[in-house]
């Protein structure tokens, strides 16, 4: 009976990952090379990397031409106005990652969302939470110039001061500088380059009524493909697209009220009691209700969606703060990097969600055993690092001997046994934060080399 429920579910998914073609699409498919156009400037969306695309549509794209095996070449643009005129002259075939808006109506085609965000604001740290548009009245805005966003903003805010840029790392240097207000995009576009450019003084401090439906735009010539490309959409399952979420962002954008329905329920409050204390006595939990809610978005944005401890971004800002530290107080400084010995094996064997549990798991038995001012995140996968101020190497050394034996004694919940492999070193005056870390990284892999389930440091190196 179980093996027979086994096949089902195997047969149930692969058929729903399946598009249903007819054969004029299989002939209109094997027939055709089509022409992508993107930019490489619109992360996390299409970056480019070492001179590769990257990003979440192009992991939709490589998704989509693997389902209906597309034969494709991709240009890329050094502007989104060349993507555009691209696909109005026919030039390229199809874009990767936009919204319908009525100015590209008359020369393209759209599939439908594959993916969908809100569009929110981001402001200076000391701004508070943004309940409405309104708020943004006769303040200076920085969106990219042309960009859906913007034309979005532009139509239903026309009288608003919008200040076009070249990208959104300009939009946001603006903001950082003070020369406009705030920059407006899509949720993970801010948030991705927030972290990667280390803009500590800026947030995500509220959002707008609009949300961007992710779609690939399609030339004129080319109606049949959007019929086939929304078959193939259909069959991504949402785990399929949580994975290539996750990849690039890792916060949750929680909401706030918004301004109508608090004065709704000021009014209602007003009109039948009529006692001005309620009133301000309302007004009081709102403002804490939005201290909260800034609270929440700042340990979002340091906090490893999974685990629950630090992201690597924070733990490169902090790592980068005791340096400094270190380096002024002549204090001393030390690091432990260390991972999962044989981790993939556990996922192949036990499952993805059993892998996720254990990295839970794990990560609260190592942080209920270090110091309270120790910081400890996640650098990636199964690899972890700890910063450990005002340590000497040997105390440090100490720490992670003792970290390893109570991973190994854990009695975990789903596996039987697991074990972890441990760098470690102090910080010396001629470093620089990379190689520190990877000084750290090196000793982790010897421990990996002599056996796993060791510490190496400076001092058995």
């Amino acid at each position: 009976m179980n093996k027979l429920l086994i096949l089902i579910l195997v047969l149930t998914n692969i058929y729903a990952n399946v598009v249903n073609l007819s054969e004029a699409d299989k002939k209109y498919i094997k027939t055709h090379v089509f022409t992508c156009i993107t930019t490489g400037t619109w992360a996390p969306f299409n970056t480019l990397n070492n001179g590769k695309l990257e990003g979440i549509s192009i992991d939709f794209w490589k998704t989509i031409k693997h389902k209906l095996h597309l034969k494709s070449k991709c240009i890329i643009a050094p502007e989104w106005e060349k993507v555009l005129e691209a696909i109005k002259t026919q030039k390229a075939d199809i874009t990767l990652g936009t919204d319908i808006t009525e100015d590209k109506v008359g020369y393209a085609y759209f599939t439908k969302p594959y993916a969908i965000f809100p569009i929110v604001i981001a402001t200076k740290n000391n701004i508070g939470f943004i309940a409405s548009m309104h708020f943004l009245k006769n303040k200076k805005i920085a969106i990219g110039k042309n960009y859906t966003v913007y034309n979005i903003i532009k139509k239903h805010y026309p009288n608003y001061k919008i200040i076009p840029t070249k990208n959104i790392k300009e939009a946001l240097n603006l903001v950082s500088e003070g020369k406009v207000f705030a920059a407006i995009d899509i949720m993970p576009v801010l948030i991705y380059n927030i972290n990667k450019y280390e803009f500590a003084n800026l947030k995500i401090a509220g959002k707008t009524p609009f949300v961007f439906k992710m779609r690939f735009m399609v030339s004129k010539k080319n109606k049949r493909l959007v019929n086939i490309l929304n078959k193939a959409i259909d069959t991504i399952q949402p785990q399929q697209k949580k994975q290539f979420y996750s990849k690039w962002i890792s916060i949750i954008y929680q909401q706030g009220f918004s301004l109508k329905e608090i004065l709704i329920i000021v009014f209602i409050f007003v009109f039948l009691i009529f006692i001005l204390s309620l009133w301000i006595f309302f007004l009081k939990k709102e403002i804490k209700k939005r201290k909260i809610l800034e609270k929440e978005l700042k340990k979002l944005s340091i906090s490893d969606s999974l685990t629950g401890i630090f992201n690597r971004y924070k733990i490169e800002t902090s790592l980068k703060q005791q340096i400094s530290y270190s380096k002024r107080h002549y204090t001393p400084l030390s690091i432990i990097f260390f991972d999962i010995d044989h981790f993939k094996k556990i996922n192949d064997t036990y499952g993805h969600k059993t892998g996720d549990f254990v990295l839970k798991e794990m990560s609260k038995l190592v942080k209920n055993n270090l110091r309270e001012y120790d910081i400890f995140g996640r650098w990636g996968g199964e690899e972890f690092i700890i910063i450990l101020p005002n340590t000497t190497l040997s105390k440090a050394t100490l720490v992670a001997e003792k970290l390893k034996n109570v991973i190994e004694k854990h009695k975990f919940k789903y596996i039987d046994h697991l074990t972890c492999s441990f760098g470690v070193t102090e910080f010396i005056t001629e470093d620089s934060l990379e190689s520190f870390i990877n000084r750290a990284d090196t000793y982790m892999y010897e421990a990996k080399k002599r056996g796993r389930n060791l510490v190496i440091s400076d001092l058995n190196i």
